[in-house]
């Protein structure tokens, strides 16, 4: 047992009348030692972190590409709905362009029977005791078997598979097989685009003014593909054995109320950009402490009426309007706190992706991914028009708004570094931002590439996530900064809190 140190002893008291003694001043080696031991520690501890200033020309930028993106979602929009022509109540168009009457489609030819059709998601089979009933297809077991007119019908799969394959082959030649890519293209390069920079904006604030999003770090990272799992699994299970259309709607109206505030925010950040000030709020939000201006109200009001309309014409312009603010605001609001922390959100993602495309039929009997993507009828994927169907209804090829958010993330840190260069006066521009741009331009080539060649579903983040972390690296390695970008690491500043508001904590 270490042994107590003992009270050190009082002085002895001062005779009245006798002056007070000063400390003498300690000797010189003192003094030095000292210093140096700070200087020392000082050196050993990580400069204070600090916001760079914002680069010059952001703020046209930012005008012009939420103009840019405003013309694209109208162009695709007419573009889109040109598609459309008039199917006769009670008939069905076939690929030739032929009209038969609906109850004359037969499954053997023309595959599941459509929604317009009466038996819509059901098929015949034969009962026991050896009558013809219909039934609904999800009461199929994963194990099959499958009978006609089931989606999983193994004729109807490999007939299906080899005519896409031959349309395909036509389709990369003509604009009917262009049209919907180069829609993914625009607005999804767009959105990243516009979100990183917007995001370096909104971090280049007065810290007083700055509105607080998410700053994620590695162990965030690190559980965001659990957490995608349990959700993705989740949903699959509600689908599969409570859904009905009571539960699909009520999901739906739950993605689209956020969706609706999202339309708010993104209305008051433009409105920022033009004023180059952050409004002051009209009201705070009881209970949830979220200060809400007036132009963020407008939005909000303008999103409701959005938000009503989607849910009674489930329309596909909605939808990809609300698909396109989620994903600026995603990008906008949550940040890395390093590139180490990117690196492991997006390896993660990888494997995570690539699972529930590909491994999860293996393992539940279903594609989870793509079961989700077309069982909910939200604005959790953008869609992009590719035919007319045989019912008058368009036909989509469809992008999962995570394949967008989660490299723009990730796209948006590289911006921030590329502001801090900036400042630093050791670039010229967006080196990073740029480069990595094209290299996520290239990664959906790839994927549309790729699922015509093979005609099915793609995890797209297979391809973006080698592209755009490969392409970091290799511009770092070039500009010699590596290093320093590996070590870079920004902090979650707070703003001062005001006096009146200190006295109320207390």
């Amino acid at each position: 047992m270490p042994a107590k140190r003992s009270a050190s002893p009082a002085p002895p008291p001062r005779p009245e009348g006798e002056a007070a003694t000063t400390t003498p001043p300690p000797p010189a080696t003192a003094t030095a030692a000292a210093s140096t031991a700070a200087a020392t520690a000082e050196a050993s501890e990580p400069p204070a972190f600090k916001v760079p200033a914002r680069p010059p020309g952001l703020q046209k930028s930012i005008i012009a590409l939420h103009a840019a993106l405003g013309i694209a979602l109208v162009f695709w929009c007419v573009l889109g709905q040109s598609m459309l022509s008039p199917v006769p109540e009670g008939k069905f168009m076939k690929r030739d362009g032929t009209f038969i009457d609906i109850n004359d489609f037969d499954p053997v030819e023309l595959g599941p029977f459509p929604k317009c059709h009466p038996h819509f998601e059901e098929h015949q089979t034969k009962a026991e005791n050896g009558t013809m009933i219909w039934v609904k297809n999800h009461v199929v077991g994963s194990a099959g078997p499958f009978p006609v007119g089931h989606p999983e019908n193994p004729e109807w799969v490999e007939k299906s598979h080899k005519a896409a394959l031959e349309d395909n082959k036509t389709l990369l030649t003509t604009w009917a097989g262009i049209q919907p890519n180069l829609h993914l293209l625009s607005l999804v390069l767009i959105c990243v685009y516009l979100g990183s920079l917007h995001g370096v904006w909104l971090w280049t604030e007065d810290i007083e003014h700055r509105e607080p999003g998410q700053l994620l770090q590695h162990e965030d990272a690190a559980w965001f593909p659990v957490m995608g799992s349990c959700t993705l699994f989740g949903l699959f299970l509600v689908l599969k054995y409570l859904g009905t259309e009571y539960v699909k709607l009520l999901i739906s109206a739950g993605v689209v109320f956020l969706c609706m505030f999202g339309i708010g925010s993104n209305m008051e950040h433009l409105y920022a950009v033009f004023r180059k000030k952050v409004s002051q709020p009209l009201f705070v939000i009881p209970y949830f402490d979220e200060p809400v201006t007036a132009v963020e109200l407008v939005g909000m009001i303008i999103g409701s009426g959005m938000a009503v309309g989607f849910m009674f014409t489930k329309s596909w312009i909605i939808n990809n309007v609300f698909g396109c603010s989620f994903c600026l605001l995603g990008i906008k609001m949550i940040g890395l706190s390093n590139w180490k922390t990117g690196a492991i959100m997006l390896v993660g993602l990888f494997f995570y992706d690539v699972f529930w495309v590909f491994g999860s039929k293996s393992v539940f009997g279903s594609n989870v991914m793509v079961s989700v993507a077309q069982g909910i009828e939200a604005p959790i994927k953008l869609q992009f028009p590719r035919r007319m169907g045989g019912c008058g209804v368009l036909q989509h090829s469809m992008l999962g708004l995570g394949d967008i958010v989660v490299p723009g993330i990730f796209i948006a840190f590289l911006a921030k570094w590329d502001a801090v260069k900036i400042a630093d006066k050791k670039a010229n521009g967006f080196v990073y931002l740029h480069s990595v741009m094209v290299a996520y331009f290239f990664s959906l080539v790839t994927t549309v590439g790729v699922m015509f060649v093979f005609n099915a579903a793609q995890p797209a983040l297979l391809y973006i996530v080698p592209y755009v972390l490969i392409t970091s690296i290799i511009v770092a390695v070039a500009r010699g900064e590596m290093k320093e970008l590996w070590t870079y690491t920004i902090s979650d500043e707070k703003a001062p809190t005001p006096p009146e508001e200190a006295k109320k904590n207390e």
